[in-house]
């Protein structure tokens, strides 16, 4: 979404005030909840079957969904409800210990992986946060699905030097797949595949490179769930993808609700501009109203945090909370209330300041030791907890 430019995009929406009591958000009794309206009106067309195509979720953040068990635990109980219809398409295996829910993806040869993670970032970045490129057959990515699939969906970044792709579908002869485009720019491809539960991706090998941005598939009808989290990023590194084809992702998925899951690294950071940041956050607000104009917009208050040492009130054994976190919060909080977003507070939903410190050394932990981040168990728990936040008021 690139430089944040809100250019002449400036969507006017009503600035709903969203209520917080323990971290959830209060709706209207017998209603939907202020902010969500969009989102729960979507999902109720799916209960009563007006609605043909899938309710689309877009989940964007760092670490705290990069693995997927918070976001694995919403799915499920998404899926559950009203049905599996993808859970986006991932970008290879961008990092080690990558892994999805419901799917094994692997990843072999002559790959070249890169982050927009990095200042310096450069490339054809879109909403994954990663691009894998190859030009050699050797290279392949295998994708195994525990539930059979009607489609396969691929995203590249397609320009006039780009190559074939080569996808096997289960036992079925290779299609060859062209990433060509006139301006440098996003390719979507698509190909029919019911019943399938194997795929196999590749260069052809013979022609330019090829640059994966995501992959996967779709079935029909329910809800499908595009989550994608990036280790250590924070709201700025939207500024590194590539505004075309951003947008084009943004737009072509049509979503319900977007959840934007940042902001702990900035709260780390005691240099932090919180007047800056909330300028760069309203902005990118403004910006995804423009682009989804049919979406909720969903904003994850940071989740507590600790650390051992540096500024910050004490949480007890040395560990203080770092003085920026707290107010980013609200920064987050009071920029939800103008923009009519919902926004939901991840420290309150844990218990309060210190609750990281009470995860950490209680026996089974819910926190790793860096006060940081959320063990599996712990993870699962506040997925479960935003997954009843957002559907608060519906039936």
């Amino acid at each position: 979404m690139g430089r944040l430019r809100i250019w002449a995009r400036m969507a006017g929406f009503a600035t709903t005030i969203l209520f917080m009591t323990s971290g959830c958000a209060a709706g209207n009794e017998g209603g939907s909840v202020p902010g969500l309206e969009k989102f729960h009106a979507a999902l109720a067309g799916i209960e009563h079957g007006t609605r043909a195509r899938p309710v689309s979720i877009l989940h964007l953040g760092d670490s705290h969904i990069s693995l997927d068990h918070l976001t694995g635990e919403m799915r499920r109980l998404w899926n559950r409800r009203y049905g599996n219809a993808g859970r986006g398409l991932q970008p290879g295996v961008p990092y080690q210990y990558y892994s999805v829910q419901d799917y094994r993806i692997s990843m072999s040869g002559a790959w070249e992986v890169k982050s927009s993670l990095p200042a310096d970032a450069h490339g054809a970045f879109g909403i994954q946060g990663f691009v894998a490129s190859a030009a050699r057959a050797d290279a392949e990515m295998v994708l195994d699905a525990d539930e059979p699939f009607d489609g396969v969906e691929v995203e590249v970044a397609g320009a006039p030097d780009t190559g074939y792709l080569s996808l096997t579908i289960d036992n079925a002869a290779p299609l060859r797949l062209s990433t060509y485009r006139e301006t440098p720019g996003l390719v979507t491809l698509y190909v029919p595949a019911a019943g399938a539960h194997h795929l196999r991706l590749s260069p052809v090998g013979n022609g330019g490179p090829v640059r994966v941005l995501g992959w996967g598939v779709r079935r029909d009808g329910g809800v499908r769930y595009d989550s994608y989290g990036v280790v250590a990023a924070r709201l700025g590194i939207v500024s590194h993808w590539r505004d075309d084809i951003a947008d084009a992702q943004i737009e072509r998925r049509r979503p319900d609700l977007v959840i934007l899951g940042y902001g702990t690294n900035e709260g780390f950071d005691d240099e932090l501009d919180l007047s800056a940041y909330r300028k760069r956050l309203a902005a990118l607000i403004e910006r995804l109203e423009t682009i989804a104009p049919q979406a909720s917009i969903a904003l994850l208050g940071a989740f507590d945090g600790a650390r051992d040492s540096g500024a910050g009130e004490t949480c007890g054994d040395g560990w203080v909370t770092p003085p920026k976190l707290g107010r980013l919060r609200e920064i987050q909080r009071e920029v939800a209330a103008e923009k009519g977003a919902w926004f939901w507070d991840g420290e309150a939903a844990m218990g309060g300041r210190c609750t990281i410190h009470r995860w950490a050394t209680q026996d089974p932990p819910r926190a790793w030791p860096d006060h940081v981040h959320l063990r599996p168990a712990g993870a699962r728990e506040m997925g479960e907890k935003l997954w009843h936040a957002l559907m608060a008021g519906t039936r």
